[in-house]
Order: C-alpha cells, then structure tokens, then sequence
C-alpha cells in the first residue's frame, strides 16, 4: 500500500468528518471552501465545543452524586484537550497539505511493495485496536447508563450541567441521549483526524527511514556486482549518482522532522500530559471507591488502556524513528565506494560519504514544543512517573 493511497483514503475520512481537505490535490476529494460544508463543519465544531463547555459547568459548579460528579470532571478534561487537539491540527491544515505531497514523493521510487505491506499491516492493527479500545470505553459508559436506568434512576452517560440529576423529563432525557450520539461522534472525529492521524505519520516517516537504508544496501550491492575490471569509470560515476541522491533524500527527511513537530507536536504534548494526569485520577476510582459496578471498573479500565496505548504508539514510534535513522550510517559507509579505486572513485565520493555519515551521526530525536523528547526512555518515565504519583495518593487517602 502506497503512502498516496492511505493518506489519500485518510483525507477522505476527514472531509467527510467535517474537519476540512488536508489533501495537496485541489479539489480532487472536495472543495472545503464551499458554504454549505463551512455551515456543515461549523455546525459540527458548535456542537462539540457547546458539550464540552457545559461538561466543564457540571465539573465546576454541578450538583450531582458521587460517581456522575467523577464522571464530569474526566469528561471535561478530556474533552477539553480533545478539542484542543482538533483546533491545533485543523489550523496548521495548509502545512499538513504540504506535509502530505513530501511524504508520497520523498524515496517514492524505492519503496518496497513487500516494505509497504508490512507498514501498512502494522498501522491497520494499531488503528483497529485503538478504536476497539476508545468505542470499548464509550460502550461501557452507555451499559452503565443503561443499568442506572434499569435501577430506577435515569439513563446518562456524557455529565453536562443540563439537565439537572432531579429531572427526568422526556426533554431532559431526549438530551441525555443527544449527548451521548454527539459523544460517539466526536471519538470518531477524534480517532480519525487527530490521534490515528498522527500516528499513521509517525509510522510513515520511520519506514522512510527504513526505505532508504534499504536504498543504501542496494547501492552497495549493485556497485559489488558491477565493479570488474574495466567498468571502474562507469562503477565510479554509478556511485557518485547514487550517492548524491541519497544524501538528498536523507537532507529532505531531516527537513521533514520539523514540519512534522509543528503539525503535530501539539497532539502528542497534550497527550503526554492527559494520559499521566488522567489515568492518575482514573486509578484512584477504581483504588478508593467500594461502591463501583463491574461495568464502572471497566469503563475506567478501557479509558487507562486507550490513553497509555495510545501514548505508547507516539513515544515507540518516535522512538522507532530515531533508531532507524541512527541505522543509516553504516549503510552509507558500506554503501560501496571502498571498492572503487582511488583514482576513479576521486576525493570527491569520499568526500560526499564523509558528509553523509557525519549527517546521519547526528541523533535525530523528535520533541513536542521543541523540549519533550519523544523516545522509549519518556514512555517509561511517564508510566513509572503516573503509578508513583498514583501510589503517593492512594497512601495518603489511606
């Protein structure tokens, strides 16, 4: 699978979710700019915004039991930085555009079907299981309506400051349901634009990597099976060719380290800092409250998983890509130029493999806001870091 078809297929998606054509293509999927999808985006955006700031004014200043009060208040962080999320990707739509036509063309040539199978199966499974996960949750939050439901109470699930918790009017009821249906579609919007987004570009950018490693072996080995005596002008200029182009390629993926940091850095930022802050809070339910249903404990259960297994997707990712490009530097030096004889190869190829190497040696580390790092070591650190500051709590409520 082509990166143009799966980044293609994704704007697509997001078109359709209202959030604008992130295509570089004008209007080859559609034309955001037209009135009717700006009323149908802006509509959309209003209502996820509204829910969310009535979320906030039930956390704040609601009146509601313990476990719906619980409840308000993650729904309101999360929401909140979810929305953030979505306006940090949404305004930075013409440098994904841009982003989107370099990460088709850059090594576009050398891509290996059997490579891009292999990419394209590992973010198929990722994606799928992090929506199994987040709609898993959300499932939950609606049984555990449901069962209050059947015990007499009053279905709800998303805990906004209206309707209040005495009123079980066929209106407030009808806007319990509404905001449930709103719920599902702001995870859609959530899963698809933002998170599995970035994700897909983490995942895209480190087989880059990998692709022009490969590039470099192949170099080598072509140069091997052409070097005869005889052929020495024709190996040299073959290898000065190659060479140059695959420095070029290396420069235009370190470029692109950037552009990604600016489009997404913010999504994973905010991650980090919901995933560590939330899943504290989320553990001391479950750890502190004697009252929870199996359903309740589930429910929390799911959304730990979604938020740990989608930082763990960032970080191992990032991760991914600075060891892959740490790869390069010996491919480049086994690329073949040791082969060529000096009054053939000039000082010129050595020269170009000398600068080649010194650029891959320098650690290519992603960073959200130019200062978290994004590596296997952060991951780590932030799980070790949420069960301690998990554990401090717990033992003081103790």
């Amino acid at each position: 699978m082509k990166n143009y078809y799966i980044l293609k297929t994704y704007c697509s998606k997001i078109f359709l979710l209202g959030s604008g054509d992130f295509w570089y293509e004008n209007k080859v999927i559609g034309d955001d700019k037209r009135i009717l999808y700006r009323m149908y985006s802006c509509a959309l955006f209003f209502i996820y915004g509204f829910m969310t700031v009535l979320e906030i004014m039930a956390a704040l200043m609601g009146e509601f039991p313990t476990d719906e009060k619980r409840d308000s208040v993650t729904f309101a962080v999360s929401h909140a930085i979810v929305m953030f999320k979505i306006i940090s990707v949404v305004f930075q739509k013409e440098l994904v555009k841009t982003l989107n036509r370099k990460m088709v063309t850059i090594c576009e040539h050398y891509e290996e079907q059997a490579l891009m199978s292999e990419k394209y199966r590992i973010m198929k499974i990722n994606v799928i299981v992090y929506f199994l996960i987040v709609y898993g949750s959300a499932a939950c939050f609606v049984f555990e309506g449901l069962r209050k439901l059947f015990d007499g109470s009053h279905f709800v699930t998303v805990v906004t400051y209206y309707p209040d918790y005495e009123d079980n009017s066929m209106f407030a009821n009808s806007v319990r349901i509404l905001a449930t249906v709103i719920l599902f579609l702001m995870l859609m919007n959530m899963i698809v634009c933002v998170d599995s987004f970035t994700m897909v570009y983490l995942i895209m950018y480190k087989y880059k990597f990998i692709t022009l490693r490969h590039y470099f072996e192949n170099l080598s080995v072509t140069i091997d099976k052409l070097n005869t005596p005889g052929n020495e002008e024709v190996v040299a200029k073959m290898l000065t060719d190659g060479l140059v182009e695959g420095v070029e390629m290396h420069s235009k993926l370190l470029r692109l380290s950037k552009d990604i940091d600016k489009a997404f850095g913010t999504v994973m930022a905010l991650q980090l800092c919901q995933s560590s802050g939330s899943a504290v809070s989320l553990l001391l339910q479950i750890a502190l409250s004697d009252q929870l249903t199996f359903v309740a404990s589930l429910k929390i259960v799911f959304f730990v998983m979604a938020l740990f297994f989608l930082l763990g997707l960032f970080l191992c990712n990032a991760g991914e890509i600075t060891y892959q490009a740490a790869q390069l530097s010996d491919a480049i030096f086994y690329s073949g130029w040791h082969v060529c004889r000096p009054r053939h190869s000039s000082r010129h190829v050595r020269k170009i493999v000398l600068l080649a190497i010194m650029q891959a040696q320098q650690p290519l580390v992603m960073k959200a806001f130019k200062m978290l790092e994004l590596t296997y070591g952060t991951f780590i650190l932030v799980v070790r870091a949420t069960y301690s500051v998990f554990a401090l709590f717990y033992a003081q409520d103790k």
